[in-house]
């Protein structure tokens, strides 16, 4: 299952049940230590002025995690409670293993809600090379499948009530969604479940596209249509795509049910060419690596841009959902009103594309050992965490083993440029790599990691804040970019075009943000191979940043294009105006109206997309692409018949070691017109020497500065060991955890009845552990009135009354909407304190005077 998202991707269940089973749920439980830094602003954050252990250990708190592949959920619990395993990182939402969870004392848990499920697409068509029909290459047919779900069904038949139905590109438990409530509720009545539309939209449809209904089946070209169907068999995805295939069955399709598991689907719907038609949909599921707070990214799950994978690049959207999915992405909006403006145009276009149909979010949990501690993300769980590496150990205990069971491994190849994007990869991935800034797990907000501090200066009309303190936010009237930033890479000569050749009038950007590294780093931060980073680093990791997507270079790859061109679209230079310390700015018209975000893509900091990467380890790899032997990402390898690049395991090795020594004996050095400023011949020879004796004794060219180093790779026994990394420089208690995440739980009430036409009110009460939430620590309180047809009528703001109080007042102009019958007001409360808003629905009758 591709679970990992870059932009990443809590909590409500008819409406506010989910999140107070959720709460509760949390509190009796042996919960793991939430996680926060130890230095500097708190705010967002209940945490002590201390942390809790002393130590003097450096890197990870154990000394090796070893990683094997459960499919199952049941399974796992029983190795379990066997002493077989310690945790199974997975987001599991079976409520007969929560239950069993539940009632184990010798077993903890911890919950999350960034996880969903949804039905993906092949967009090739209308007819596959052979001459059979793709009805989904029909944007209106994909359109009106959203018909043919029942979602509440999925949830509580399915899933056993862990879960929310999911209609829009919007995360259910994350601001936006509550930001759009509104917006979105008008999309779930609109695409409620109706199978009569569904059949009569897709006849219609059909039929235009030369195809008709003999005896109920539907045939192309005298023979049936077909639908492929690749249905994951590791959890409730298999029920959900045995639902579907039924209901398509129901209206006519013949469906071909293929049951996979991730290791089986994955070369089918990621890498196979769509025009050969090997599946028409995929059960997919997702989860988000942070609690975002802005989720303009997510409708690049639309986009060629997106990834750079066959499906992918099969796409043709709108060009108008194109056009403004782009303005969000950029932020190209002067303030909340214009976005809320493009989210009303997008969410509707989104919809019609339906390149991907949204079923559920989910409500997960993850079990392990009661004695086990790890960080969580309230969004990612453990194995999509950034923080899990950092905070992993026994109670009370340094040093030891952790086994961890996940439900794969080795999905798909590792290659930091492009490699596996599967969260089953991602999870050991990460114990080796470290950014420059770390996701706060409740916030959504972002910590420095390796960076020292930041500073952002905005364009005075543009709506930003910044909580944490480490931080420095500005305004000033206008951003002018310096002539000699770079701002566009020149592929042929292998030279940076400045700001001042791309923009010879000059330019201006709406943001700057300037990245401070500490004065040590060049001392203390190495590679896993003992080689200390060097500025080379940073300057190749911006290279690659455009090279693979420019034609005239040696490793030019078409499916990096896009994401390169819509990059340029709003990036302005970039420029090292220090090289010791090292300081970077960067000059952007994207931005995200918490400053902190704008450090997650700017800080320059050599973890690349799909993991970590020094200049001389991604150099061989550049070679052995150049050279046509293997190519960084699958899109190439397939189109060049060659393998997709590896860097622990497989045919590459040999290859990418002959690189090496070729490398070696030559001096090579990538992009040397550019790098030779940055790398000094000494350092290329000692970089090459370091890797080759790295990969005499592990096996294999996979480098990072993260806090554990891959000690062991066997795929075909489906394990590897991370073990720790002894010259990792934090101290391993940075990251130790503290109080449990503030998620609010809210109480309604209010008249049985309210009069049409009659002013009526009701209180909203606001806890935390059963106390008044402090008025300071919320955002916004504010309602929904909806009508006995369901028909929104009404919105507005709560009145604080007191902590943990507020009224709403239902103005008569707006009760007079309501309609005779069951009615209901939902409340949504957004807390300062965690990225999850709170949903309380409170349901009344509505009579007539």
């Amino acid at each position: 299952m591709k679970r990992n998202i870059l932009l990443s991707l809590l909590a409500l269940l008819i409406v506010a049940s989910m999140v107070l089973t959720a709460c509760g749920a949390e509190t009796e439980a042996t919960e793991a230590p939430d996680v926060q830094p130890t230095e500097g602003d708190t705010t967002g954050s209940d945490v002590t002025a201390e942390p809790v252990v002393h130590s003097t250990r450096t890197g990870g708190w154990v000394d090796e995690i070893v990683f094997t592949s459960i499919d199952q959920a049941e399974a796992a619990v029983i190795q379990l409670q066997a002493d077989e395993i310690d945790i199974y990182a997975y987001t599991v939402n079976d409520p007969n293993v929560f239950r069993t969870v539940q009632d184990d004392p010798s077993l903890a848990y911890s919950r999350s809600y960034g996880s969903y499920d949804a039905f993906l697409f092949n967009p090739y068509g209308p007819e596959f090379a052979d001459g059979r029909l793709n009805p989904f290459s029909n944007p209106k047919i994909r359109e009106a499948t959203n018909w043919l779900l029942n979602r509440d069904y999925v949830v509580q038949e399915i899933v056993g009530g862990l879960g929310v139905s999911r209609f829009t590109s919007l995360t259910t438990a994350f601001p936006d969604y509550a930001r759009y409530a509104d917006i979105c509720r008008g999309l779930e009545a609109y695409y409620a479940y109706d199978p009569e539309q569904a059949a009569e939209v897709i006849t219609a449809e059909m039929e235009a596209m030369g195809a008709e209904l003999v005896d109920g089946v539907w045939n192309y070209g005298g023979q049936p249509v077909v639908i492929i169907g690749i249905i994951r068999t590791e959890d409730e995805r298999t029920q959900i795509g045995d639902y579907f295939s039924t209901q398509l069955e129901n209206i006519g399709f013949t469906v071909d049910r293929q049951y996979k598991n991730r290791s089986e689907a994955g070369p089918i719907w990621i890498s196979s060419d769509p025009a050969e038609g090997q599946w028409h949909f995929y059960t997919a599921g997702w989860i988000n690596n942070y609690v975002a707070r802005d989720e303009g990214l997510s409708f690049q799950v639309f986009m060629p841009r997106y990834d750079t994978s066959p499906t992918w690049q099969a796409l043709t959207p709108d060009p108008a959902f194109d056009a403004v999915s782009l303005r969000i992405e950029t932020n190209a909006y002067a303030n909340a009103e214009e976005r809320r403006d493009l989210f009303e145009q997008v969410l509707p276009l989104s919809m019609q594309d339906s390149f991907q149909v949204y079923v559920i979010d989910t409500a997960s949990f993850t079990p392990r050992d009661a004695n086990l501690e790890v960080g969580y993300d309230l969004a990612a769980g453990v194995a999509g965490a950034q923080i899990w590496p950092y905070t992993i150990r026994w109670s009370g205990q340094e040093g030891g083993t952790v086994r961890v069971a996940q439900p794969g491994l080795f999905v798909q190849p590792w290659n930091p440029v492009a490699g596996s994007n599967w969260v089953y990869d991602a999870m050991p991935q990460r114990a080796t790599q470290e950014p420059g800034v770390m996701w706060d797990p409740y916030t959504g907000l972002m910590w420095p990691l390796r960076i020292e501090r930041g500073e952002v200066v905005a364009q005075e009309d543009l709506t930003m804040t910044a909580t944490l303190d480490w931080v420095d936010l500005s305004f000033v009237p206008q951003i002018d970019v310096p002539a000699d930033a770079w701002s566009d890479w020149d592929a042929a000569n292998q030279r940076w075009i400045t700001v001042g050749e791309r923009f010879p009038e000059g330019t201006t950007s709406l943001v700057k943000i300037t990245t401070y590294y500490p004065a040590d780093m060049w001392d203390t931060v190495t590679w896993h191979d003992g080689s200390p980073i060097t500025v080379g680093d940073f300057v190749m990791y911006m290279i690659m940043n455009f090279d693979p997507g420019k034609p005239e270079s040696p490793i030019y790859d078409a499916s990096f294009a896009p994401t390169v061109e819509a990059f340029l679209t709003h990036f302005k230079g970039v420029r090292i105006i220090s090289t010791d310390p090292l300081v970077i700015e960067t000059y952007e018209d994207q931005y995200f109206t918490d400053a902190e975000l704008n450090f997650n893509l700017n800080t320059w900091y050599p973890s690349y997309g799909f993991g970590p990467g020094a200049w001389h380890n991604i150099g061989i790899g550049i070679t052995a692409e150049s050279d046509g032997l293997l190519a960084f990402s699958t899109d190439k390898a397939t189109a060049n018949n060659v393998d997709w690049m590896s860097f622990i395991s497989g045919p590459s090795m040999e290859i990418l070691s002959g690189q090496l020594d070729l490398a070696l004996a030559d001096g090579f050095l990538p992009f040397a017109p550019t790098m030779g400023e940055f790398v000094t011949t000494d350092e290329i020879t000692a970089r090459y020497e370091n890797l080759q004796a790295f990969y005499a004794e592990w096996g294999h060219f996979w480098i990072g500065t993260g806090p554990y180093f891959l000690s062991a790779v066997y795929p075909v026994e489906m394990t590897l060991t991370v073990s720790r990394y002894e010259a990792y420089p934090d101290l391993a208690e940075r990251w130790s955890g503290f109080g449990a995440p503030k998620i609010a739980v809210a109480d309604v009430t209010g008249p049985a009845q309210v009069i049409i036409g009659e002013e009526a009110l009701f209180d909203v009460y606001v806890t935390f552990d059963d106390a008044p939430y402090p008025a300071a620590e919320i955002a916004n309180v504010s309602f929904l009135a909806f009508n006995a047809q369901g028909v929104l009528i009404g919105s507005g703001d709560a009145v604080l009354v007191a902590d943990g109080e507020y009224q709403i007042t239902l103005p008569a102009d707006v009760s007079s909407q309501l309609t005779a019958g069951g009615s209901k007001i939902e409340v949504i409360i957004v807390s300062n304190m965690v990225g999850l808003p709170t949903f309380a629905t409170y349901e009344f009758v509505a009579v007539a005077p």
